[in-house]
């Protein structure tokens, strides 16, 4: 062998060596990571079990991610936000549903409630016990973090871009306060948090929820990058104090299929969707209200047909009078209203000169354009504020606010003056 070709040779095992080392360092690195946030469970309360499903490696697999407003050890806190991953390893489809934490549900053994005080009541495996009974999909693992695991996440991976619709501000305790400016730019970790969690736009959670799927979308995106490969001993070693999770009981696999994945196909969508909801008040609180029936519809319709999200909305739409409401409350009809449109775009029928009024009782009621929770958001009202009754559809009041504008408000968060 000449000089030349043993040089050649010896460079090459040199190679071969720093990649095996390099991809054994990773390994390492990620059984470590998943050991620890298996072993070390900052969110769970001791009082439940955990009963998540079991994945063989094959068929679709569920992966829910809980995120924490952890300020304080000693509080229990509510899960913020609730992502519920689905992954499909035949189609390589990912469908990525945001659970509105206001939905109203049965938290078993402690009756209904908000969906979100699950995880207060009983940590992570309470809520996904919730979470496979609300929808009735099993759950195969979770991954739960905090705010601030969240922002390392973020900071990890150089950032994100987005576009801030609007100045986002909010005070909040001086260590978690929003303050976005307008447009498109770059994000750091603290401050994609203030993006994901600003819940002051007409449409409150629910462009909230929107913008977390968002996020999602581009963290996968940008973790799917050759370039995060070398970060990933340093992402892992960063989140664990923060995280707690079962995904390392089969890393292997799910590795496999990560890999195998295109983040930019990913649908993203909202449980419960517009037409199987209804805006009410429970006791003090204002909730929404699921119909339990048209919500697994949906949820079905997706996992079955991915590509035809519209499709499963269409369906539940189409079927909302012939599901019961396993909650106990119908979905509220969407009637259309008649006459002429307003200017702010809701469908504005002939006053009834009645000069009713009526105070909003809900913290933050929305203003529709049409009578029904699938119509748009137009503006918001808030506790106290007095409104005109123009005309009433069904169980909807046609109003006037005190800046003059007109829009449906549901009756159930007002009451006569």
């Amino acid at each position: 062998m000449s000089v030349k070709k043993k040089i050649i040779w010896r460079l090459i095992s040199f190679v071969l060596v720093v990649v095996v080392l390099f991809a054994g360092y990773n390994v390492y690195s990620m059984f470590s990571f998943f050991h620890t946030v298996s072993a070390n469970k900052p969110f769970s309360t001791g009082n439940q079990p955990l009963n998540t499903a079991k994945w063989e490696g094959k068929g679709v697999v569920n992966i829910l991610f809980m995120g924490v407003d952890r300020r304080d050890p000693n509080d229990r806190p509510r899960s913020d936000t609730m992502l519920l991953a689905s992954i499909n390893p035949d189609t390589k489809q990912v469908s990525v549903f945001s659970i509105m934490r206001d939905t109203y549900v049965d938290i078993p053994g402690v009756g209904k409630s908000k969906i979100n005080a699950a995880f207060a009541d009983g940590g992570p495996e309470l809520l996904i016990d919730t979470v496979q009974n609300f929808l009735k999909i099993p759950i195969h693992y979770y991954v739960a973090t905090d705010f601030e695991g969240f922002a390392k996440i973020v900071d990890a991976i150089g950032g994100i871009d987005v576009n801030v619709p609007e100045d986002f501000v909010h005070a909040d305790d001086g260590i978690y306060d929003i303050n976005l400016k307008k447009g498109q730019q770059h994000l750091n970790g603290q401050q994609a948090l203030e993006y994901v969690r600003f819940r002051g736009t007409p449409r409150a959670d629910f462009d909230r929820t929107e913008r977390q799927r968002e996020v999602i979308k581009l963290i996968a995106e940008k973790m799917k990058s050759p370039g995060m490969l070398v970060k990933a001993p340093q992402i892992l070693k960063t989140i664990e104090p923060y995280t707690q999770s079962n995904l390392g009981d089969n890393l292997f696999s799910l590795g496999t299929l990560a890999l195998s994945l295109d983040a930019s196909n990913m649908k993203t969508e909202q449980i419960p969707p517009v037409e199987a909801l209804t805006e009410t008040y429970v006791g003090d609180e204002a909730v929404l209200m699921p119909n339990v029936g048209l919500v697994r519809d949906y949820v079905q319709g997706i996992l079955n047909d991915p590509n035809s999200a519209a499709n499963a909305s269409g369906t539940a739409e189409r079927n909302s009078n012939s599901n019961s409401n396993s909650s106990g409350t119908g979905n509220s009809a969407a009637a259309s209203g008649s006459g002429t449109k307003s200017q702010n775009g809701s469908s504005k029928p002939a006053k009834s000169g009645s000069g009713k009024t009526v105070v909003v009782t809900g913290e933050t009621v929305n203003l529709r354009a049409k009578p029904g929770t699938e119509y748009q958001v137009i503006g918001q009202v808030f506790q106290g504020d007095v409104l005109t009754v123009e005309d009433q559809v069904g169980d909807w009041y046609y109003v006037q606010t005190e800046s003059g504008m007109y829009g449906y408000v549901t009756s159930a968060l007002v009451q006569p003056q």
